[in-house]
């Protein structure tokens, strides 16, 4: 290696550490995959809020929506990879979106670049409290005897709200049940709420407020065990070993984003959600921390997407 070819090197070097530095000079723009009132929406917005506050700088929130995520995930796919433009994914679009579609417009793998895995948790069957069953045991009976008359609402066709049921059909056995797919579970709880669809899942952080008040009954958590923010319920997997779907939330960026930049997000990031009042507040929305580093995220990822795709074909489900 020439010594022109180190010295340019040496200022590249300078000139990406000094531009990480300065990073950002402009409002970000965090692209969250689902309307509002799920856990993705929620904490996509408490993290750009603090992002916000260490950065002096704008963090603006936009919702892009719909097909399960893909739209919004699909769009940060082809940004600028500058960092200016963020996703904050919901697995659903990166991990179970390849096996139902036959022509997904991105590739998770090769078209984004993972910082940092923010939280995960489970999901939670929630019931009208009017429908009879009270747990999943309950559920599965009433099904197999009254085929075809049992509806379930979900935040859309192809995400894990969906897929959690599916799998319960498909380890179950012969429950034929209706989907009832929502633009998001803000518009599916409310059918609930008011009785014209009896269930449906839900992040666990939005569905606390729903289970603790009375307004739904929670049948089952899908985590392999019960979660520590809902106790008394039970774990699916309790009636259906084996069971295990549980969700993930966390910043990507366009591939090709320049490592510095996401190295600065990531540390940003990993600081807040280090903090002691950060933490109390995930405990308190039942949901773990994560904090990887974008190696560790990037090898979850992959391992995500092949466990997914022996679920999606378990289930049988397609979207194209």
């Amino acid at each position: 290696m020439s010594l022109r070819t180190i010295a340019a090197l040496a200022a590249l070097a300078v000139l990406s550490s000094a531009w990480a530095q300065s990073f950002p000079s402009k409002p970000v723009r965090v692209i969250v995959t689902f309307p509002p009132g799920g856990t993705p929406d929620i904490y996509g917005r408490v993290m750009s809020v603090e992002l916000a506050k260490l950065w002096n700088q704008s963090v603006v929130v936009e919702n892009r929506t719909g097909a399960g995520g893909t739209i919004g995930t699909d769009f940060v796919a082809k940004a600028a990879p500058d960092g200016y433009t963020l996703l904050f994914a919901a697995d659903a679009s990166i991990t179970i979106a390849p096996h139902l579609y036959s022509k997904l417009p991105y590739d998770p793998v090769r078209d984004l670049a993972p910082i940092v895995n923010v939280t995960t948790g489970p999901f939670v069957l929630m019931a009208n409290p009017a429908f009879a069953p009270n747990n999943v045991k309950e559920l599965i009976v009433l099904v197999q005897t009254q085929p075809g008359k049992v509806s379930y609402a979900s935040s859309g066709a192809g995400g894990q709200q969906h897929l959690a049921m599916e799998y319960i059909r498909t380890m179950a056995g012969s429950m034929d049940m209706i989907h009832v797919p929502y633009k998001g579970f803000g518009q599916g709880i409310a059918d609930v709420l008011a009785n014209q669809v009896p269930l449906i899942f839900g992040g666990i952080t939005a569905s606390i407020q729903f289970t603790r008040s009375g307004k739904l009954k929670a049948l089952g958590v899908t985590s392999p065990r019960r979660a520590k923010a809902l106790p008394d319920v039970p774990a699916i997997a309790e009636t259906l070993p084996g069971f295990d779907i549980q969700a993930w939330y966390g910043f990507m960026a366009p591939a090709g984003t320049p490592r510095e930049i996401v190295k600065k997000i990531h540390d940003d990031s990993v600081t807040i959600i280090r903090r002691a009042d950060f933490l109390e507040r995930l405990e308190r929305d039942g949901i773990e921390p994560v904090a990887n580093t974008p190696e560790q995220f990037a090898a979850q990822i992959k391992a995500d997407i092949a466990k997914m795709g022996k679920i999606v074909q378990a289930a049988g489900a397609k979207l194209d």
